[in-house]
């Protein structure tokens, strides 16, 4: 207890020295923390995005090979799309955790009437006209869509609450299915109707899908039709069922236009390239690559990564400056304490006591420091990164610019990301502890040596 309160009136009694050493300190610490409070927050940005759009997998067309097709002649081969049971074989990879399939099926009805629909537009003769896919010609107009499950956009939609439910409950069984508001009321339709829906390549011959109204959804979803009334553009037309409803409807014939969107999620966003190469020895044609969203996780991603770079440059020379600074004046605190540890050695004071009041110096002053550098640190570091990251988001942009003028690589499909929300994480406050009790047993760690170099006669010998 006396080694301890001897070291707290030592710090009363040698202000100016250790009000320096404070000073130091704590411009170390604060530098550090917001360093470190960037770092931990952009660590957890990065591995958050690279998860949402690094693991996400689309079927893309191969452009390359598609002008070579086109150069050869062969347009015959560029309207065959990715066949479904690709589509599912390519599922089976050991590199994917989960795949969210759904099926599409434009279909027709004579009594059932779409939004947007033009009146007698179902007698139109469409004999002549190829239906979607190249399969062939169609008899008439398709008018209604049919969803085989929802995508991950469409689940996000009743997540959020854009698309819920008002009546009944969501398709679980299969034919049952739900509409929109606007589309039940214009059809008369209620929870429990029966519809029936036909192909429109050949209604009276072809079987026709049955389903069963299980609900009514709201839909406050944004149609992208641009301007244009068209009933396969409303989205309000859309009839939702489950994915196995219309797959078994799909089984019945060849003759149907059911088309499958697969989205497929890995385990590691870095074995996109491996995945690519099984998919395309499992049959996938050429045509076709299986690529990341890029282009949204370059947008979000590369600032945070650049700031990121920033900021461990900044922390290191911070460090390094600093630790070197702190070095120096410890050692010319304890050249002028010399005598004062000759006296308690000669005084019969051990070793291993007198340094223990050092280290309690050094503690006593690492967690005044460090006390003020964390609230400085939490005070200072988001508008510090907000303009680092600014500078950043200005170059990627101006990046991005140049590119898009000699018109390489896909658009985004996710906004940029204009501000980063950094918060002090327990992690961050245990990494600048660590960085503080490093820099303190720098510092008494100097005093500990000088005390065993010298023995108390020497170094009173020297006094005089």
């Amino acid at each position: 207890m006396y080694i301890f309160k001897n070291a707290l009136k030592n710090l009363i009694r040698n202000k100016g020295r250790n009000t320096l050493l404070g000073i130091i300190m704590t411009a170390i610490l604060s530098c550090t923390a917001i360093s470190i409070i960037i770092n931990t927050t952009s660590n957890e940005i990065i591995k958050d995005y690279k998860n949402r759009f690094g693991a996400e997998v689309f079927i893309q067309s191969n452009m390359e090979k598609t002008q070579e097709k086109i150069n050869e002649g062969k347009m015959d081969e560029l309207n065959t799309g990715v066949p479904n049971d690709i589509k599912e074989k390519i599922s089976k990879s050991k590199y994917l955790k989960e795949t969210i399939f759904s099926l599409m099926f434009s279909g027709y009805s004579k009594e059932i009437k779409a939004l947007d629909q033009l009146e007698d537009s179902d007698d139109i003769d469409m004999s002549n006209v190829v239906a979607i896919g190249g399969q062939g010609t169609i008899k008439k107009r398709p008018n209604l869509n049919v969803l085989g499950g929802l995508n991950s956009e469409g689940n996000k939609e009743f997540k959020n609450g854009i698309r819920k439910i008002i009546e009944g409950k969501m398709p679980n069984k299969d034919n049952e299915a739900i509409v929109s508001e606007q589309f039940a009321k214009l059809n008369n339709l209620k929870v429990g109707d029966n519809i029936k829906i036909k192909n429109p390549k050949d209604p009276d011959n072809l079987e026709e899908l049955q389903l069963s109204i299980s609900g009514i959804y709201y839909d406050g979803a944004k149609s992208d039709n641009q301007g244009i009334k068209h009933p396969m553009l409303n989205r309000s037309n859309e009839i939702i069922t489950t994915y196995d409803t219309l797959k078994a409807y799909d089984g019945k014939s060849s003759e149907d236009l059911v088309s499958m969107d697969a989205k497929y999620y890995l385990k590691d966003p870095d074995t996109v390239e491996a995945f690519n190469k099984e998919a395309h020895k499992m049959g996938l044609s050429e045509l076709f690559d299986l690529s990341v969203d890029s282009s949204s996780y370059n947008s979000i991603v590369k600032p945070v990564e650049g700031l990121k770079g920033i900021s461990k440059i900044f922390m290191t020379l911070v460090l390094g400056f600093g630790g070197s600074v702190l070095v120096l004046i410890s050692i010319l605190a304890i050249r002028e304490r010399k005598y004062e540890i000759g006296v308690l050695r000669a005084m019969g004071m051990k070793k291993g006591k007198v340094a223990l009041g050092l280290i309690f110096e050094t503690l006593s002053m690492i967690v005044i420091s460090l006390s003020i550098g964390l609230t400085i640190g939490s005070i200072s570091a988001q508008p510090i990164s907000n303009m680092l990251l600014q500078g950043q988001i200005d170059a990627q942009k101006q990046s991005q610019s140049m590119v898009g003028m000699v018109g390489i690589g896909p658009s985004t499909t996710a906004p940029a990301l204009e501000k980063l929300d950094v918060f002090l994480s327990g992690e961050a406050i245990l990494s600048i502890t660590l960085i503080a009790l490093l820099l303190g047993v720098v510092s008494a760690g100097i005093g500990i040596l000088y005390i065993n170099r010298y023995e108390p006669r020497k170094i009173l010998t020297e006094r005089n």
